[in-house]
């Protein structure tokens, strides 16, 4: 890989902690008005927040690929608009078998839709490693694999001690995404410690930040689904929300950085 590029300060901008407090805030509160309700009026109510949420991603990435003059970067944002342009169409499947078809939306087709978030992220994140980072320490070699593998391992541990437990299709079903999104969480810790060294600045480490605590909620929820514990008004799901949130956040800022 070729030297790290050398990023103009105004890519730099401080962040602003009050609104990263007021998304934390509005967390809470959706959180909160998720357990006031009924659980069938629960879904209902988390769709409205995903849908806005992961839409404004994938419109911002697109406009960062649009306003971006390099080739690399730009097809880095187009991946990312992307993957959360297919990550909208999942959720809109995903509650369209749950709350209007009411029948069993995982596993579904809405999954083929959730699963092209994971290249995407991981196109996003590699292009953008490609272009400023210089190459990968021993250590960062060693912590690509390992949290997957920890991931897997306990998945299966978890699976196998459940009482008539079998090795089914839901199992191995559950056992790709599981890997997808383990090892989409490793890339993007390696991506946050590489973007907290000054390299791209505090605007970066937002949104691979937000992508990390994205894949992190996604590998709490497959192994929440192997004693079916997950249900709308879980926290998890207000961590995908406030995950969203801070990309958006760090996209406008980026933006206006241009």
């Amino acid at each position: 890989m070729k030297n790290p590029e050398i990023v103009p300060d105004k890519i730099s901008n401080p962040i602003n902690w009050k609104v990263i407090v007021g998304i934390l805030g509005v967390g809470l509160g959706i959180f909160i008005a998720l357990n006031l309700v009924s659980e069938d009026n629960a879904g209902t109510l988390a769709l409205i927040p995903s849908l806005v949420f992961s839409s404004g991603v994938a419109i911002l990435s697109f406009i960062m690929a649009k306003q971006n003059e390099n080739g690399i970067l730009a097809k880095a944002y187009f991946f990312l608009g992307l993957a959360f342009t297919a990550y909208v169409i999942a959720e809109i499947l995903y509650y369209t078998f749950e709350l209007i078809l009411e029948i069993e939306a995982y596993p579904s087709i809405a999954d083929i839709f959730f699963f092209a978030l994971y290249p995407g992220i991981l196109a996003f994140l590699l292009l953008n490693m490609k272009y400023f980072h210089s190459g990968f320490s021993i250590f960062q070699k060693i912590w690509v694999p390992a949290i997957p593998i920890f991931a897997l391992i306990a998945y299966v541990t978890m699976s196998i001690s459940v009482p008539d437990a079998e090795l089914n299709f839901d199992f191995y079903y559950g056992l790709i995404f599981v890997a997808a999104a383990s090892t989409t969480l490793s890339f993007t810790i390696i991506g946050a410690l590489t973007f907290r060294e000054g390299v791209l600045g505090p605007i970066w480490l937002l949104l691979v930040i937000g992508l990390m605590i994205n894949a992190a909620g996604d590998v709490w929820y497959y192994h929440l689904e192997i004693f079916g514990e997950y249900f709308d008004a879980h926290p998890v799901t207000v961590v995908w929300f406030i995950a969203n949130m801070f990309m958006i956040y760090a996209l406008y800022k980026h933006i206006k950085s241009i």
